[in-house]
């Protein structure tokens, strides 16, 4: 003999489901999500206030011919911060330059980290060459002053501050006092 389900059975049912969903959901997104962001901009700040100087490569040739194009850099080794791995090789970091039409270096300032993990931090940061010299070295000049940079150049990055946390297409910012 086989039983029909009727309405109340099925709701029932409905309503277990929903209360067995219900009580294995893990911890709140929100509560995760904010310590991970507090965790990672204390990391970051304390990579910023140590100033350390972090191994970069430019990723791609510079021109200074034409006006406020961007360059990508790279991370070349494992940044490790109080023990905890913060920044990967290979991730990608963000930077624009300006039009130079003078001098022996390329003046770069950077604003966004990209990891392959999808970790999206805003900051800003200045590069400088292996000498401590501001700017991306100068592989020639034009005839018209602009300067030309190959790629590949070992470089070194410090970050001066961060300014937000999240992932790709959700960034968090600083709390301070009064604000929620």
């Amino acid at each position: 003999m086989q039983l029909k389900p009727t309405q109340p059975q099925l709701i029932y049912i409905a309503i277990f489901t929903l209360l067995t969903i219900a009580i294995n959901i893990p911890q709140p997104a929100y509560s995760q999500e904010q310590k991970w962001v507090e965790e990672t901009f204390n990391l970051l700040d304390s990579l910023a206030s140590e100033q350390r100087m972090i191994p970069v490569s430019n990723d791609s040739a510079l021109d200074t011919e034409i006006p406020g194009d961007s360059v990508k850099l790279i991370f070349t080794r494992l940044v490790k911060v109080r023990g905890h791995e913060i920044l990967s090789p290979y991730t990608s970091i963000m930077c624009g330059y300006d039009a130079v039409r003078q001098g022996t270096h390329i003046p770069v300032r950077c604003y966004r980290v990209l990891s392959q993990e999808g970790y999206d931090y805003r900051i800003s940061a200045t590069v400088y060459d292996l000498n401590g010299r501001q700017g991306i070295p100068a592989d020639r000049q034009k005839r018209n002053g602009a300067l030309q940079a190959g790629h590949a150049k070992e470089l070194q990055l410090i970050i001066e501050n961060v300014e937000a946390v999240g992932t790709i297409g959700h960034l968090w910012t600083r709390v301070t006092n009064g604000e929620k």
